[in-house]
């Protein structure tokens, strides 16, 4: 297992210098010169020249890809063209935001996910498992962003029961402590607080969850089905053991294995989503921010935007795989065949 690991390990330099490398290089070839953008459009040429020599953007490709690579091994990634500040402390200003809403979302959608997932294994053939497996086909086939407005329309604008976008409302302040738009509302101690972030909350937590949600349901209920129909389930049954039991105890714990990993490699790609899903409802996390910085050829904050969502993911995916061997002992990573 150590030797996996430490291997693991080792095999993220090449992946995260690919993501970067190809950022890096569609940023100075597709994006608008920055220049002009950042000083406006009646600067001079001189001026543009000058500014262009301070960022290091005279410089060729390789020399400033070897100069942000550098950076980022010291965990420097440049200041903001345009806030001056550096843009790791920017980037962590709006994290928790981001973590926060994809932490509601894939516990909203594991919840679902399995419930629904279990619902029509056990029912297969059923009209309930035929309106999931339609639901899911659903969940796999719409745009996240589609689906964000439609739940604005019918939610905000013509029931008018939630917020259309934002974390709080304009007349409430928090202070920010942890960055976390939650836990900084339960600090505050008022349950008004508590109630509008969670209100906020709802439409771009589900939101961002409907995609992850049809997959784990389709998930559980291939796991599940297939569980269902071993001997040893069989064999239970006819010891007269409860169908609950069953289901619970016996069948769907030997069937989460691939469940799980499902939910940590989608946990991963929510952090990803969440860049449009905070775009359409303004919620002010990494993704927002990204989405607003590419706009304005903000290349240091795309760049360390990027490459962190990139380490994350691939991070993700080693801890699923270690979860999976201690769930399943029959799995050795220490083999040659793995």
């Amino acid at each position: 297992m150590a030797k996996y690991i430490v291997k693991r390990l080792l095999m993220l330099i090449p992946v995260l210098l690919g993501v970067s490398f190809i950022v890096f290089f569609l940023l100075r070839v597709c994006a608008p010169d920055p220049a002009p953008v950042v000083l406006g459009e009646h600067a001079t040429e001189e001026s543009m020249n000058e500014w262009r020599e301070v960022n290091g953007l005279n410089d060729s490709i390789p020399v400033q890809y070897i100069e942000f690579i550098k950076g980022a091994l010291t965990g420097d990634f440049g200041n903001s063209y345009y806030s001056k500040t550096p843009v790791f402390d920017e980037i962590m200003s709006r994290f928790p935001a981001t973590a926060e809403l994809a932490v509601v979302a894939i516990i909203i959608a594991s919840l679902l996910g399995i419930l629904i997932g279990v619902g029509t294994a056990v029912k297969k053939n059923s009209i309930f498992d035929n309106m999931g497996m339609l639901f899911c086909l659903m969940g796999v086939s719409v745009p996240i962003f589609w689906l964000g407005v439609l739940m604005q329309i019918l939610f905000a604008k013509e029931l008018s029961l939630l917020p259309v976008s934002g974390a709080t409302s304009g007349s409430i302040i928090l202070d920010k402590v942890t960055g976390s738009y939650l836990i900084d509302a339960i600090l505050s101690g008022s349950g008004d607080y508590v109630r509008d972030v969670i209100l906020h909350m709802i439409l771009p937590a589900f939101t961002l969850a409907f995609y992850t949600l049809a997959i784990i349901s389709r998930m559980t209920r291939s796991s599940m089905l297939d569980t269902l129909n071993q001997d040893y389930i069989r064999t239970a049954r006819a010891k007269g053991i409860g169908e609950g039991r069953v289901i619970g105890k016996h069948a769907l714990r030997n069937a989460m294995m691939p469940i799980v990993t499902v939910i940590g490699l989608q946990f991963g790609s929510l952090l990803g989503g969440a860049v449009l899903t905070e775009t359409v409802y303004g919620w002010p996390g990494i993704g927002k921010y990204l989405v607003e910085c590419a706009q304005k050829s903000d290349f240091p904050v795309v760049q360390a935007s990027v490459l962190m969502i990139a380490t994350i993911f691939v991070i993700l995916n080693l801890i699923v795989d270690i979860i999976y061997a201690f769930l399943d002992p029959r799995i050795s990573y220490g083999r040659k065949d793995n």
